[in-house]
């Protein structure tokens, strides 16, 4: 029987392919080292990660020239070998090359695509525009092309009043400026205030496609109150609640 091996055994290699996971002996090492990168180059400057193909192959183009006679570099110790390299060389030269007649093809592809697209879209505009002129009242028969149809606009009804109604102070003397929240179908807002006091009546100050407005011209120390409706299709809103303040 062979002697059990210690990790102190005199002459023991614990990258010599053990299988530490299973402790069965010898095998394969399954999580075999990663090869290093030569470090021991400092004095060219190849920076290949920053070239493109096109580069790299005029840089290898030209090191395969400055190479041929050169007797520094004896051509029988060249690692790799002229072969070798020269190899390397016209693999990247033929598979770019194939990459960039790919690129081509698939340029030229895209603008023929795109170009039929054009057509036809042409194509059916006119289609459905000599529907339409054939029978432009005819729902069912324009529905019987295939084409899709534009949804008839459902009206909205009235509105409901602006929400929100705020009025607040301005940086200038006798303003106010107020805001209400917005109404969706809304084509403008009116705006009215009155003297907060019992028994004076509303006036309008002005008409605005905005919810936000700036009221001029009052008088400060003055309180007063405030309001507004939108307009739509169907006719005004129901007043908003009042909003009062006093002008500083």
């Amino acid at each position: 029987m062979a002697p059990a091996l210690h990790f102190d055994t005199p002459g023991l290699r614990y990258d010599a392919g053990l299988r530490y996971d299973i402790g069965t002996g010898p095998g394969p090492d399954p999580y075999p080292p990663k090869p290093k990168r030569n470090k021991t180059m400092n004095k060219f400057k190849l920076e290949l990660s920053r070239k493109t193909v096109p580069e790299k192959l005029a840089l290898g183009g030209n090191h395969i020239t400055s190479m041929t006679g050169n007797t520094t570099y004896p051509v029988a110790t060249r690692v790799p070998t002229d072969a070798q390299f020269q190899t390397a060389q016209d693999n990247l030269a033929t598979t770019d090359a194939a990459v960039v007649a790919a690129e081509t093809a698939w340029k030229l592809a895209i603008a023929e695509r795109d170009a039929a697209v054009v057509a036809w879209d042409t194509a059916i505009t006119a289609r459905a525009n000599h529907c339409e002129s054939v029978t432009p009242t005819d729902l069912v028969a324009l529905a019987s092309t295939g084409l899709p149809l534009r949804a008839t606009p459902t009206p909205i009804g009235v509105l409901p009043m602006p929400a929100n109604l705020q009025a607040k102070t301005s940086d200038f003397e006798g303003q106010l400026d107020l805001s209400c929240d917005a109404v969706v179908g809304a084509s403008s807002y009116e705006w009215q205030c009155r003297l907060h006091t019992q028994g004076t009546t509303w006036e309008n100050i002005k008409s605005s496609t905005t919810r936000k407005i700036s009221v001029t011209g009052l008088t400060p120390g003055v309180q007063y109150a405030f309001r507004v409706r939108v307009l739509g299709t169907a006719g005004p809103s129901p007043w908003s609640d009042e909003a009062v303040k006093r002008v500083g």
